[in-house]
């Protein structure tokens, strides 16, 4: 449920998807409403295929709650702008027979499982983002050790103090600041006026966003995943296009292998020998358990991949 100064509605927050309001929701309007709600319907452009029933529930209501909140035309409006947006982009001669990727023509509320094209919720079950031809760390490598949780948090948006309530992985030894940002932040909500709490612009100096971790190349890099997850959801870490290995049997930390995967109060620990070949760059790493409910509402982070030493000061 996102909660802010002014609402505890999620789905309001979420009024920049568009499409029509179904008639079964029970959310009590008037005849003007109503009338109003049905003016803000809009072409579902860029959908490809019958999108689910749950998808049009979802829209329905963020269209009811705009009238309601006196901003039926809202939900149009936002619609239009993307339509306008890419009808310029397909003006660019500089975009002329490239492929920009599946984005490229896709509407907003392809984010919540227009078609076949989820792209934002979830992860390519198609694909494993795992090497299954890694190996335990040879004793000489340098060692980089990371103690991981995963946890519930309070995610502030702004200034206002809108927030939602997700989810994030955090160092061990940043836990407590964490929780202090948190409390912060709660409490700056409770008060009169505006007070941005521990909000300041950019993240450099915040401690609730997500995860960053490093390691050089020909480094062993550990990871203990503890689960701290107050629901007890299960949960993993897998790093795209890594070579990680479950450190107490040496197996590939596939996200096939239950050995992966933290239950609640539980900790899994993994090792990735980064060779000294392995191309330098950020990767991603989130959850495969439960992905689509955690992932997506802050379960994620990025490894980086820097050279050696020696290399890096060449």
């Amino acid at each position: 449920m996102f909660h802010s100064r002014h609402t505890t509605t999620f789905l309001c927050a979420l009024s920049v998807f568009a499409g029509m309001a179904p008639q079964w929701l029970p959310v009590p309007v008037s005849a003007e409403q109503a009338a109003r709600a049905d003016h803000a319907t809009v072409h579902k452009a860029g959908m490809h295929g019958q999108s689910p029933a749950w998808l049009e529930q979802l829209k329905g209501q963020t269209i009811v709650e705009d009238t309601m909140s006196g901003r039926p035309d809202r939900a149009a409006m936002v619609e239009a702008q993307h339509q306008r947006i890419m009808l310029q982009m397909g003006k660019d001669p500089q975009v002329h027979q490239v492929n920009s990727g599946v984005y490229n023509g896709m509407s907003m509320t392809h984010q919540y499982g227009a078609g076949a094209q989820d792209l934002l919720l979830m992860s390519d079950g198609r694909t494993e983002p795992v090497g299954a031809q890694g190996g335990k760390c040879p004793a000489s490598a340098p060692v980089k050790q990371y103690n991981v949780s995963a946890i519930n948090v309070e995610i502030t948006l702004n200034q206002w103090l809108d927030f939602y309530p997700g989810y994030t992985y955090v160092l061990d030894e940043n836990l407590d600041k964490v929780r202090e940002e948190e409390a912060k932040n709660k409490a700056a909500r409770e008060k009169e006026g505006v007070d941005p709490g521990a909000v300041i612009p950019g993240v450099q100096a915040q401690w609730i966003q997500p995860l960053s971790i490093r390691g050089n190349q020909g480094d062993c890099v550990k990871i203990r995943l503890t689960n701290k997850l107050e629901g007890g959801e299960d949960v993993s870490l897998h790093i795209h296009g890594s070579a990680t290995v479950v450190s107490t049997t040496g197996a590939s930390a596939t996200t096939t292998n239950p050995d992966t995967i933290a239950a609640k109060d539980k900790s899994v620990n993994l090792e990735w020998y980064i060779h000294p070949n392995t191309q330098e760059g950020v990767r991603q790493f989130h959850t495969y358990s439960n992905d689509r409910e955690l992932t997506v509402m802050g379960l994620f982070g990025s490894f980086v991949v820097e050279l050696r030493p020696q290399a890096a000061g060449r």
